[in-house]
C-alpha cells in the first residue's frame, strides 16, 4: 500500500516501537510497515524509540521514518543503550495521544489489528486489550509443533480470567498490547526489571484499577529467532521471577504456596537447555496454565 493512499487514521492511537542496534533492518522496514502502511485503521502517530547507537543499516530505515515514509512520525533518542524498560518509559512521555499500541521491530501486526482491539477497548471499556500471536521463523514462515499445527500463544480473554492467569503467568503478549495511556501513567509506568517489564507493569495496572481483556484473534505474527529461549534461561532472569512473585505476595495477588510452586518450577525453567526450554514452554505454559 503506497503512504500515499487515501485510508483512515485514528488520530487517538500512537504506535509505539523501539529499536536498537541488535534489530534488524529488513525485519524493521516490514514491521513499521504493517503496524502503519497496512492497518485498516492506522495510527496517529508513529513514535519510534530509539536504545542506543544504531550500526549504518539501522540509520537507514531512521532515516525512512522521518522523511515520512510510514506517515507522521517522531523519533525519540537514548544516547547509549539502557534497556527496553527505560527507553519505552522516557518514549511516553512524548506521547500525545490517549491510546498507545506496542509494536516490536521484528514482529508483522496483522492488517486488521488496530481496527479490531479498537473496537475491543471501546465497546467493552478496556484500559488494556491484547491479542494471540502466531510464532513465524527468520523466513517468516509459520512454526509447527509435533502435530504439524501452527505454534500459536493465546491468552484469557475476560478480565477475572486474566487477574487469575496473573498469578501464574504474564497474560499479555507485549508486542500486541493496545493501551490507555493515563492507566499506564497511572500505574507508574514501564519499571527497570529485567526481560519482565511487561509483567511487572501488568500486574501494576491490575492494583492501580485497569480494566483488562484481550481479544481471541491472532493479530500479531511473533518472529521466534535462535536466540529466543536462550535468553529466557539464566540467574538474572530468575532474580526477576523473584522480584515479581514477591510483588505479588506483598500486594495479595497471589499465596506463599502458589508462589513458592511457581518459584521452583521457574529455576527449573531458567537452568535447563534452550531447545528443552522450547518444548517445555509449549507443553507447561502454553497448554498447562492455560486452565
Amino acid at each position: 500500500m503506497s503512504p500515499h493512499r487515501e485510508r483512515e487514521v485514528d488520530t487517538d492511537l500512537t504506535v509505539l516501537m523501539p529499536l536498537w542496534k541488535g534489530d534488524d533492518p529488513d525485519h524493521a522496514r516490514e514491521a513499521l510497515a504493517s503496524a502503519t502502511l497496512h492497518q485498516t485503521i492506522a495510527p496517529g502517530l508513529l513514535l519510534l524509540a530509539i536504545d542506543g547507537p544504531l550500526p549504518q543499516g539501522l540509520e537507514e530505515v531512521v532515516s525512512e521514518v522521518l522523511d515520512g515514509d510510514y506517515g507522521r512520525a517522531r523519533v525519540v533518542r537514548n544516547k547509549r543503550h539502557c534497556g527496553l524498560a527505560r527507553t519505552l518509559d522516557s518514549a511516553l512521555a512524548h506521547c500525545e495521544s490517549a491510546l498507545v499500541a506496542r509494536a516490536d521491530a521484528d514482529d508483522v501486526s496483522r492488517p486488521e489489528r488496530f481496527a479490531v482491539q479498537l473496537s475491543a477497548l471501546r465497546e467493552r471499556r478496556l484500559d488494556i486489550v491484547g491479542a494471540n500471536m502466531r510464532e513465524i521463523d527468520e523466513e517468516s514462515c509459520p512454526r509447527r509443533g509435533d502435530d504439524g499445527e501452527e505454534l500459536i500463544r493465546r491468552r484469557p480473554r475476560e478480565h477475572e480470567e486474566i487477574a487469575r492467569y496473573m498469578r501464574d503467568h504474564s497474560p499479555f503478549h507485549h508486542p500486541t498490547v493496545l493501551m490507555r495511556v493515563s492507566a499506564v501513567h497511572k500505574a507508574g509506568g514501564y519499571r527497570d526489571f529485567p526481560l519482565m517489564e511487561d509483567y511487572d507493569l501488568w500486574h501494576r495496572m491490575l492494583r492501580a484499577g485497569a480494566r483488562m481483556g484481550n481479544v481471541p484473534d491472532v493479530l500479531v505474527d511473533y518472529r521466534v529467532s535462535t536466540n529466543l529461549y536462550r535468553r529466557r534461561g539464566g540467574f538474572t532472569l530468575f532474580v526477576s521471577d523473584v522480584r515479581m512473585q514477591f510483588a505479588m505476595l506483598k500486594s495479595g495477588t497471589t499465596s506463599v504456596s502458589r508462589a513458592v510452586r511457581n518459584l521452583f518450577g521457574r529455576a527449573v525453567y531458567r537452568t535447563i537447555p534452550a531447545a528443552v526450554r522450547d518444548r517445555v514452554y509449549w507443553r507447561v505454559i502454553e497448554r498447562g496454565l492455560m486452565r
